[in-house]
């Protein structure tokens, strides 16, 4: 029985440790999309372009990628709390 429960908790914190990475990759590339975005660059001499610069990164980055990150970072809440529970029986 405690063997299957230490399991369980490793199996949990590697699970934890990936979401973690997969959500710092996903935040790094929207940073960088929305750093580097030829939407955020546009010559702001000209006044129809300037609109466009330093746009917020909703404008500039997929409304689906925004979701699977909040789902992710829902998910990652819910494997620490699984995690938290088990540790605590």
């Amino acid at each position: 029985m405690q063997n299957q429960k230490e399991q369980e908790i490793r199996e949990l914190q590697e699970k934890i440790m990936a979401k973690r990475q997969q959500i710092e990759f996903d935040k790094t590339d929207m940073d960088l999309a929305t750093e580097f975005s030829s939407e955020n660059n546009e010559n702001p001499e000209v006044s129809e372009d300037f609109k466009n610069l330093n746009d917020p990164a909703g404008n500039v980055i997929d409304t689906g990628e925004l979701k699977e990150l909040s789902s992710a970072e829902s998910e990652l809440i819910h494997l620490i709390d699984r995690l938290n529970k088990l540790k605590n029986e």
